[in-house]
C-alpha cells in the first residue's frame, strides 16, 4: 500500500500498524513523538492496533529542546 508520511510516499506492507510503520522507517525511540493520520492524533497506548490504510496521510511530529 502507498501511504504518505510526512507528505512523502512511501510503499508499505498491507496490515502494518504505527509501531510497525516506525520500526521500518528506522524510528525506535519513540519518547517525544506524536503521530497524527489523517489530521488526527492517535494516542501512544493506540499505536500497536491502530493499522494504516492505503493513501493514508501520517504526520510524525518530534519535540525538540530549544531554549
Amino acid at each position: 500500500m502507498i501511504v504518505f508520511i510526512n507528505k512523502e510516499k512511501k510503499e508499505l506492507s498491507d496490515n502494518t500498524d504505527i509501531v510497525k510503520m516506525l520500526h521500518v522507517n528506522g524510528i525506535e525511540d519513540t519518547k517525544g513523538i506524536a503521530i497524527a493520520i489523517n489530521n488526527e492524533v492517535i494516542p501512544k497506548n493506540s499505536w500497536q492496533n491502530h493499522l494504516l490504510h492505503d493513501q493514508d496521510n501520517i504526520t510524525i511530529i518530534t519535540a525538540t529542546a530549544g531554549g
